[in-house]
């Protein structure tokens, strides 16, 4: 049985890189699999942990740096490793480091789960750990990115490696329930992310303010998507927003059911590398309405709308053109959707594109 040692920043924050990871565990049972965190392990991916021969929690805080490469290095010797697969910046560097001089030194693979769009925006501790990416990353076996997008914006950004992939992120199909469309009114238009300036909330506010009188119903998942968040409530009051039109949940846990209960889903970002909101929906059978961000049109292509950012004609015309479709019309979009993730998006060929790089198979 092959062993395979992850090295991943944080596991215990919920994000797309930690998520990838949990699934990827489960759905390789004939690898061995190893966890360290550098930071923090929680309960947040037990059913992923359970599966794991063995995890480790670093504690590293960045002061601590040089103590944690040597448990890192200690971990390495212990385990011999077939392979690491680093997850993140930070970890992708540590690894590296943690490796240099070793007797048997396991074949280390970099993950990127990371849009690189802005690099003058990233926050002190990235900005350094892209400096040092930058230098460190011809010392990896390969660099493997979840989006086309991210290797073009990397690879202009100085990361350099001869072994480089694009393997999308997978999800687990069968978790998302395929409702085909009847005709009733009004359409359901879904929106999922965080409230955040990239999530362009300013500009999905007023497209729906201008849908005002449509038969037309908005459904807003997302942290801090209340009106108890100044910002957002600031913003229905400048859009004059019918508070009838739209149903605010906040965070919402179960995702599949919030698809479920859609006829069409909307993504307004000026910033993405591989937004997994896409991917889910379509699962579902929801057609998606997308602005040009990221890997996002290599997602939708021609089985919803790919408009420009910031453009809330286009996106406006996009929702109406959908609203106006015969429901044949509308069929045919949402099993387009869901096809199109059963063959590109599935864990399970995402599982066999990393076997692959790691020469598994």
């Amino acid at each position: 049985m092959k062993k395979v040692l992850h090295v991943i920043t944080n596991f215990a924050a919920v994000g797309g890189a930690e998520m990838m990871l949990s699934r990827l565990i489960q759905a390789q049972p004939d690898c061995q699999h190893y966890v360290v965190a550098l930071m923090q392990i929680n309960q947040t991916y037990h059913v992923a942990l359970q599966q794991c021969a063995a995890h480790y929690a670093l504690h590293w805080n960045g002061l601590n740096t040089l103590q944690s490469i040597f448990k890192l290095r200690k971990i390495i010797q212990d385990i011999q490793p077939d392979v690491i697969q680093g997850w993140m910046y930070h970890a992708n560097v540590l690894t590296t480091l943690s490796t240099i001089g070793l007797k048997t030194k396991p074949p280390v693979f970099w993950g990127i789960h990371h849009s690189l769009a802005s690099p003058k925006e990233e926050s002190l501790s990235t900005k350094i750990a892209l400096q040092l990416s930058r230098y460190l990353s011809g010392f990896a076996n390969g660099i493997i990115y979840c989006a086309q997008s991210a290797l073009q914006q990397h690879q202009a950004f100085g990361f350099g490696n001869s072994q480089q992939h694009v393997i999308p992120n997978g999800i687990e199909i069968e978790r998302f329930q395929f409702r085909p469309v009847t005709e009733h009114s009004p359409l359901i238009v879904g929106f999922a992310g965080r409230f955040h300036p990239a999530k362009g909330y300013a500009y999905l506010v007023e497209t729906i303010a201008q849908l005002r009188g449509y038969p037309l119903r908005f459904k807003i998942a997302g942290r801090g998507a209340n009106l108890n968040n100044p910002e957002l409530a600031a913003l229905f009051e400048q859009y004059q927003v019918d508070p009838n039109q739209v149903e605010l949940l906040d965070q919402v846990e179960d995702m599949p059911n919030f698809y479920a209960s859609l006829d069409l889903f909307l993504m307004t970002s000026i910033t993405e590398g591989f937004p997994n909101v896409l991917v889910e929906a379509m699962a579902s059978g929801v057609p998606c309405i997308t602005t040009d961000v990221g890997d996002a049109g290599l997602i939708v292509v021609d089985t919803g709308y790919v408009v420009p950012t910031r453009d809330i004609e286009k996106t406006k015309a996009s929702i109406l053109a959908y609203l106006n479709l015969p429901l044949d019309d509308k069929l045919q979009k949402q099993n387009k959707a869901r096809t199109r993730v059963q063959e590109k998006f599935t864990i399970k060929n995402v599982s066999q594109a990393y076997l692959k790089v790691w020469n598994f198979i």
